[in-house]
């Protein structure tokens, strides 16, 4: 049964909350992964230190959102300024993990449409069971964050690299093969088992590739340098039609190849561009699809 405010038990916001603090862990870390996957540089290897002075931060420094507060923006040893940016990618995908959880895990997967089930002669929508949930969300986040990743990527004015995407595809296309269910919109109802899955992946795949196409064509047509281009416009739209399906792909794409044509068109004005980059369009966009999914689809029955 969905939670409410009011149902909410003590364990539930202490769950609510665990969630929220792993957030912010991984948004740390994704700041990494941001600064040095396009560099290829190790994630592991040096730790974290200060970008100025090198000085290796300190554990208790390096506590997520709240050790940026207690310096107050500044390096501990040498004084140097650490940018905002960090803390801020830290809060956003603690509330991206906190937000997912409430309407995937708490809720009881209100937010998602049910996908069919042939019961004899009778096509019913089960709910999700608790199991199937938690595969959902941890398959949605692995999706948001890499697009968060490739959005600020980005916007530091540098490609996306392919690793980036890697393990996010082979999770997306292995995944289903054994748990169909991760997709609940099917392409063909019914169809749970290894054939379903790939299907679903398969259809996705072609209608993102098939908006990548058309926002790599519009960066050659503009004569964006391929260094500049990157992998983005093309697998971004990709990745969201593996994860989330052909409709999904179609729309966010279509959304991402606006804001690129809006970006390009607002070039000399840096400030207001960096609000139409399509990565930002494409990795907000698929939050809010999968936040207003099965509502989304009782307005548009075509979504689902």
């Amino acid at each position: 049964m969905p939670h409410t405010v009011m149902m909410l038990t003590p364990i539930d916001w202490l769950m609510a909350a665990w969630w929220f603090a792993l957030g912010a862990v991984v948004g740390s870390f994704l700041n990494v992964v941001i600064h040095r996957v396009p560099e290829g540089m190790s994630l592991v290897h040096p730790g974290s230190h200060c970008p100025a002075c090198g000085h290796p931060i300190r554990w208790h420094d390096n506590v997520p959102i709240v050790g940026w507060l207690w310096l107050r923006g500044r390096c501990r040893d040498c004084g140097a300024w650490i940018s905002p940016r960090y803390p801020v990618v830290e809060a956003v995908t603690a509330l991206v993990f906190f937000s997912l959880a409430w309407a995937e895990l708490f809720a009881g997967g209100a937010n998602l449409p049910r996908r069919p089930v042939l019961l004899g002669n009778e096509w019913l929508r089960p709910p999700w069971e608790q199991g199937e949930l938690i595969g959902i969300y941890l398959y949605h986040l692995l999706l948001l964050c890499t697009l968060l990743c490739a959005a600020l990527i980005e916007a530091d004015g540098k490609p996306a690299p392919l690793r980036l995407y890697t393990p996010a595809f082979l999770v997306g296309f292995i995944a289903p093969l054994f748990w169909p269910r991760l997709h609940p919109v099917a392409i063909v109802p019914g169809w749970d088992g290894p054939l379903g899955g790939l299907l679903d992946v398969a259809v996705g795949l072609a209608a993102g590739l098939a908006l990548g196409v058309v926002a790599w064509g519009l960066g050659v047509f503009a004569k964006t340098p391929v260094s500049a281009r990157g992998t983005a416009p093309l697998l971004g739209p990709a990745l969201v039609g593996v994860f989330l399906g052909w409709q999904a792909a179609l729309v966010l794409g279509g959304a991402s190849l606006l804001g690129q044509g809006l970006h390009q068109a607002l070039g000399r004005f840096r400030a207001v561009r960096f609000w139409f980059l399509p990565g930002i369009w494409l990795a907000g966009g698929a939050l809010a699809w999968i936040l207003a999914w099965g509502a989304m689809i009782k307005r548009w029955p075509w979504l689902g």
